[in-house]
């Protein structure tokens, strides 16, 4: 972009504002709350506009000191156990199984036969 009245050109805005090295140098390991009594960890995720930190309170349960909104989604269950309890906690009807998809796969594959032998299709 260039200004009309001078000849000088200003930063582009991608390297201005949408770079992935917007990290803070040194930032602020923990917040007060209550008034200055309790002293928790503080979210270290930045504004990628303003280029300020988090001023939230980071989760207890985090490795990477983040809040709840800069933590990223779940990465699923990792174990067999785990992935059948999702899936059973999933099953509402259980219309939708494995094996219940087999068996109506069958019965339609079974009727299109008997369709066919009685000349209907």
């Amino acid at each position: 972009m260039t200004n009309p009245n001078s000849n000088e050109t200003t930063p582009s805005v991608a390297r201005q504002f949408g770079s992935k090295k917007c990290q803070l140098k040194n930032p602020e390991p923990f917040l007060l709350t209550a008034g200055g009594k309790i002293k928790c960890r503080r979210c270290v995720g930045v504004s990628s506009r303003t280029k300020q930190q988090c001023g939230h309170v980071a989760l207890k349960t985090s490795n990477t000191s983040r809040c709840k909104w800069h933590s990223g989604a779940s990465t699923g269950p990792r174990t067999q156990e785990g992935i059948e309890a999702i899936r059973k906690a999933n099953t509402k009807t259980g219309s939708f199984t494995k094996e219940a998809v087999a068996e109506r796969k069958r019965k339609f594959a079974e009727l299109k036969i008997l369709a066919a032998s009685l000349g209907v299709y």
